[in-house]
């Protein structure tokens, strides 16, 4: 598992430079990965691993697709991410490392459905309390639509939440 972890890890950083097609090595290799490795041990364990790095396969997807602009491709492989994170068994920590939602709120916002990416990030917020990333995100929700007390409140609560500099909030960064 964590070899494959490597590999999303390995393929996001590619996306993120635009370098898709070693970016998509990176989803081959995962997809081999899913296909060929026994993960009884980690099952008889409570470990989903399998499902685990099926998350990590569509992130990396999604950030491939944002890479080429493909807006509908970002957002369905972002949507099977979510669903997949939704089946995980309750952890803490929790097996993935951050509420997927976010990305997917972002998506959506970055599509023009301001009405999904509120209900994305309120998802989030519900799973995930007070998530800086995505009352950014659902601030920025408010301010497309001209909602200047939602945004105002959506502020607020970042405010309290968000240690450091806001100059790392950004919605490609969710």
């Amino acid at each position: 598992m964590l070899e494959g972890l490597w590999h999303y890890a390995r393929g996001a950083a590619y996306a993120a430079r635009g370098d898709v097609a070693n970016a998509g090595a990176e989803v081959e290799t995962l997809s081999r990965m899913i296909a060929a490795v026994d993960f009884s041990a980690f099952e008889s364990s409570g470990v989903p691993a399998k499902q685990v790095l099926s998350i990590a396969q569509h992130v990396v997807q999604a950030r491939i697709a944002q890479a080429q602009s493909k807006g509908v491709e970002v957002i369905e492989h972002f949507r099977k991410a979510v669903a997949l994170q939704d089946s995980l068994p309750y952890m803490e920590p929790p097996y993935w490392y951050y509420p997927v939602r976010q990305s997917l709120g972002a998506a959506l916002l970055a599509g023009g459905d301001l009405d999904g990416a509120e209900m994305a990030f309120r998802e989030s917020l519900a799973r995930t309390p007070n998530n800086g990333w995505s009352l950014y995100g659902l601030s920025e929700v408010y301010k497309k639509r001209g909602d200047q007390r939602g945004a105002l409140a959506a502020e607020n609560l970042l405010d309290r939440a968000w240690v450091g500099s806001r100059e790392q909030l950004g919605l490609a960064r969710l």
